[in-house]
Parts: structure tokens; C-alpha cells; sequence
């Protein structure tokens, strides 16, 4: 008993190995530098895409869906914030300079135009009805897109001005 009493009172009063290590012997660990920071228009790309890559019939531009993100020649085009899910293949314009597609984003479906892919123009966004999200995107003239199985059964149509 009074060799047990013993023991632990010098386990008490003698440190042990990990308490007997100065602090000032552990190096502390190093230090990364922050990230780049980015703007809002540049999006982080995860490689894992949508749809495939589409490439406009004039063979200037492409189109990919990464991320949640759509970018046309490798700049962040939509969304500023957030990100959307395409619902299918974006549709390119015969002359290759716009391109349309449906999308789903927080619960509501779009349809989204970019309508001058050249000039950067900002997207043009209409909200579709939830059973309109397996449908195609054909272009029907040059400001008119049409949302259907075929270019002639119109589900929705979409057309702007300049």
C-alpha cells in the first residue's frame, strides 16, 4: 500500500515525457498562402460536365456546362451567382453567334438565350412551365426561339428585340 501511495505520488511531482517538451522545440506548422482570389465571373471548373462540349456551327465557339456553371470559350457566361443545371443540349443559331438552352435553377425552369455570343451580351432568361423541362430548343429565326418536340409544335416560343 505504501509503495502503491509512492508511485503515484511521483507520477504526480515527475512530468511526463509529452508535458516535459518545451514549447519552444515544436516548430509550428507551416503557413500556405491564401488562394487567388476570383472574380464573380470566373468559375471554378470541376471537370464534371453536364452535357458535352457543343461547338457553334461556324466552329467559332463552344459552349460547356461545368460545375453549375455555363461557360462559351472558356468565360463564365451564366449564372453571376448561384449555380443551374441544363436540362438538355444547347441549341446553337445557324450563323453560330447565339445560343439558347433550358435549365432548371432553385426549383423553376428557364429558358435562357445569349443572344450575341460575339459581344458578350448579358443572358436573356423566360420562366417555363415545369412540364416544358424535357423539351428541345430550336431557333425559328434570327430573334425567335421555339421550345418543343419539333420546330413546328411549338410548346413555348420566346422572341426579343435588340
Amino acid at each position: 500500500m505504501r509503495m502503491l501511495s509512492l508511485v503515484l505520488a511521483l507520477g504526480m511531482a515527475v512530468p511526463t515525457k509529452a508535458r516535459a517538451r518545451s514549447t519552444a522545440a515544436v516548430t509550428p506548422p507551416g503557413r500556405e498562402p491564401p488562394p487567388l482570389k476570383q472574380s464573380r465571373r470566373q468559375g471554378a471548373r470541376t471537370g464534371l460536365l453536364m452535357v458535352p462540349p457543343s461547338r457553334s456551327p461556324c466552329g467559332r465557339h463552344l459552349i460547356e456546362a461545368d460545375g453549375g456553371s455555363v461557360f462559351v470559350d472558356g468565360k463564365r457566361v451564366h449564372p453571376q451567382a448561384g449555380t443551374v443545371e441544363l436540362l438538355g443540349a444547347p441549341s446553337w443559331r445557324q450563323d453560330g453567334d447565339a445560343v439558347a438552352w433550358v435549365e432548371r435553377s432553385s426549383g423553376e425552369t428557364r429558358l435562357v438565350v445569349l443572344p450575341d455570343v460575339a459581344a458578350q451580351a448579358e443572358p436573356l432568361a423566360w420562366p417555363l412551365p415545369k412540364a416544358l423541362r424535357g423539351e428541345r430548343v430550336h431557333w425559328a429565326g434570327p430573334r425567335r426561339v421555339v421550345v418543343g418536340p419539333a420546330p413546328l409544335e411549338p410548346r413555348a416560343v420566346a422572341s426579343w428585340t435588340e
